[in-house]
């Protein structure tokens, strides 16, 4: 989530979490006890050891708390929903400086919903405990082709078109997968690509059998097949680009359907190199992100969250518009192009019925509203209500530096 001033404040006091890193397993090794301080690789190989993992991250890299409080994309949700739904229990701090535990049968209840994708509007969380499962060999496929290809194109967004289709690889809970098309708009480079993960032995999973046969030529490719211990893949899932690079992240979602996946494309492309040609090292991606039916299912069956997507609304796209440039000089100009393409997309798709009103806080704008499409609206005076009774002076609305406040 790179918001400028949702990290740090200044003048003010910076609060770091690193050294909260504690690692523990416990009720037989059905919950890992995990500290904010860690991040996803050091504990996937962590629980590798006991043949376990949680349903974390897709990126190894990626921070443990701020993951958890903003909801959770997985490559195991599929089957067990949002990273949140599998926190069973949080030590927080409160405004007032007490430490509590929050649990869904426990005195804070309500505390333990609005922390399920509530972000850090309520405490400071020094603990999470989250359900584990066994998990050792995985399939895992990644492949770059070159999106000049008017072959690779078609096949490609042929592929997506059919994983999202009822009865596609979308419906198989253990699949999933990241489509994203990414552009240079000073160069004109375009790339597709195909990321697949899968648990288990096979080494040919039906659910990718479209992305798989793709013959168009490739520019880069990385496994397609099965490893033995799953975090062998974690190096080929760190993410791209350059950490020293200005990078801004924009969600806009849409249900799925061809026509709203080449809205998409269509617009962020487009958009990308007619206004960000002149921009040094711009580079923009769209990234297709599968919600299922299923996944939300799971989701409502795990005692629910702020995110609180209705499963009867059925599979949707939380699409991610994400850049990176070189200069501050050109953040409003990065930032203008991103709130455009996600309004043309949001104005193209309600034209054909075709729209999602879901803002993924994990993926959002610096001044996109996430809770407020939370729960179709209904989320947010909840979690007023909850802020009120844990920081009834609203301290850390006033004083804690958001991303993403409660207003």
């Amino acid at each position: 989530m790179p918001v400028p001033g949702a990290q740090s404040v200044q003048p003010g006091v910076m609060m770091s979490l690193a050294r909260l890193n504690t690692r523990e397993l416990g009720q037989a090794s059905s919950i890992a006890s995990i500290g904010p301080g860690q991040v996803w690789q050091d504990v996937y190989h962590w629980l590798a050891t006991y043949g376990l993992a949680v349903n974390g991250g897709r990126y190894p890299t990626v921070g443990v708390g701020g993951l958890l409080v903003g909801g959770g994309i997985s490559y195991f949700s599929g089957k067990h929903g949002w990273s949140c739904d599998t926190v069973v229990a949080y030590e927080v701090v409160l405004a007032d400086g007490s430490i509590v535990e929050a649990t869904a049968a426990g005195a804070h209840a309500d505390l333990f919903w609005a922390l399920r994708g509530g972000h850090n509007n309520f405490g400071i969380v020094t603990r999470f405990d989250l359900k584990t499962f066994p998990m050792t060999s995985a399939y895992y496929g990644g492949t770059i082709w070159d999106g000049k290809n008017a072959s690779a194109q078609t096949q490609f967004f042929a592929a997506l078109d059919a994983y999202v289709l009822p009865g596609g690889g979308v419906d198989d809970p253990n699949a999933a997968t990241s489509a994203i098309v990414s552009v240079t708009p000073g160069s004109g480079a375009s790339q597709l690509i195909s990321i697949r993960f899968a648990p288990g032995t096979d080494g040919n999973p039906k659910a990718f059998e479209n992305f798989t046969a793709i013959d168009a030529p490739v520019l880069q490719s990385a496994g397609g097949k099965v490893v033995p211990d799953w975090t062998e893949v974690l190096n080929s899932l760190e993410q791209t680009g350059d950490r020293g690079s200005r990078r801004l992240f924009w969600s806009v979602s849409f249900k799925a359907d061809s026509r709203a996946i080449r809205i998409g494309n269509e617009t962020v492309i487009g958009l990308a190199f007619s206004e960000l040609a002149n921009v040094p090292g711009a580079v923009v991606a769209l990234t297709y992100q599968l919600i299922s039916k299923d996944w939300l299912l799971v989701s409502q069956k795990s005692g629910g969250n702020v995110l609180d997507v209705d499963p009867d609304s059925g599979t949707f796209i939380s699409a991610l518009i994400s850049c990176t440039w070189d200069n501050a000089a050109d953040d409003k100009k990065v930032n203008l192009f991103a709130k455009k393409a996600a309004s043309v997309i949001i104005e193209e798709t309600t034209e054909l019925g075709l729209e999602y009103d879901f803002v993924y806080l994990n993926d959002a704008g610096p001044t996109q509203k996430p809770f407020e499409t939370y729960g179709g609206g209904k989320s947010l005076p909840r979690l007023i209500q909850i802020r009120n009774k844990y920081d009834p002076n609203r301290f850390l609305q006033k004083y804690l530096s958001h991303g993403f406040g409660i207003e």
